[in-house]
């Protein structure tokens, strides 16, 4: 089984524009939809529609609009288990894009989790999650501190389950110390925690000496990774971008399909690049079509990067 685990999601309110975002200007939009946020939650939503792979999305959720997050879930035909916070709501976030391309986000905090809240969530693993069970595990919601979500990645591993993770900063930090399974840091990320002149590769490298199976995001140029001693480079073809909000956790998604299938990592890295560069055709954040896959994996190409 897989459980994606999302501290904080969210309840997206996205806006498309007829033009382009103008201060003091009336902007008149094009089209607006609500949908699904919080990274986890993206994975289980694209595994419901890989099918054939059992999973269940849990994590925190606020009472106040939870009916409102359910119902974005029943949407996508999500197998669901939040753990309900009394007096709050779930974050929201108003994303605009503009019809040029580019977006912005506003967002609320989201949930504050108590030390109450955080023990049910610890009760669920150690109950739900054992061997051979996969967890992604998303960025946690205030409240639950750095050393809180360190003890939540030692819990998981004590339950002998594959540990992924799709965080940035300390968090990303925290993952690779503890040497979970799996982390997708994009080279900015990884810039910011290994700063320095150093070629990406090389920082990449000794990000791979704690997780062996790490993958680092290019976006549109595909992905980095290692086999043994040799860096290879996965590049999409180019294909119409409707929205690229949502495309690094298809990738998650499309890699750990790999994983619960005992793909080797060439292949896990190919089901990434399959969901990501499919996610992109498609307005919603957590949106592919099988049908798609046919022509990117005919001209993905891989090599080797000196």
């Amino acid at each position: 089984m897989i459980y994606t685990i999302t501290p904080n999601p969210a309840i997206d309110r996205i806006v498309y524009l007829e033009g382009d975002l103008t201060p003091e200007k009336n902007n008149i939009t094009k089209e607006k939809y609500v949908d699904l946020g919080g990274k986890p939650t993206h994975v289980s939503a694209i595994l419901e529609q890989l099918g054939d792979t059992p999973n269940k999305a849990t994590g925190f959720s606020g009472e106040l609009n939870k009916a409102e997050l359910v119902s974005i879930f029943e949407k996508y035909r999500m197998n669901h288990e939040f753990i309900n916070i009394p007096d709050q709501r779930t974050r929201e976030s108003i994303i605009v894009i503009n019809n040029s391309g580019g977006s912005y986000m506003i967002t609320e905090r989201g949930l504050m989790v108590s030390d109450s809240d955080k023990s049910k969530l610890y009760s669920y693993i150690t109950e739900n999650i054992h061997s051979e069970d996969i967890a992604v595990v998303g960025k946690p919601a205030q409240g639950f501190s750095v050393e809180d979500f360190r003890y939540l990645i030692r819990l998981l591993k004590e339950q002998n389950a594959y540990v992924a993770c799709d965080v940035a900063g300390e968090y990303l930090g925290v993952a690779l110390e503890e040497e979970i399974d799996f982390i997708k840091p994009n080279k900015h990320e990884i810039n910011d925690l290994l700063p320095g002149d150093e070629p990406i590769h090389r920082k990449f490298n000794r990000i791979c000496e704690k997780v062996p199976n790490a993958v680092c995001s290019l976006g549109s140029e595909g992905a980095l990774y290692k086999v043994e001693n040799t860096f290879y480079q996965a590049v999409p073809p180019k294909v119409e971008v409707q929205s690229d909000t949502g495309a690094g956790d298809a990738f998650v998604t499309g890699y750990i399909y790999g994983v619960a299938n005992g793909y080797d990592i060439s292949d896990r890295v190919k089901w990434g690049i399959l969901c990501s560069a499919s996610k992109v055709q498609h307005y919603s954040s957590c949106q592919i079509n099988k049908e798609d896959f046919g022509f990117i994996e005919n001209n993905l190409k891989i090599h080797e990067v000196i």
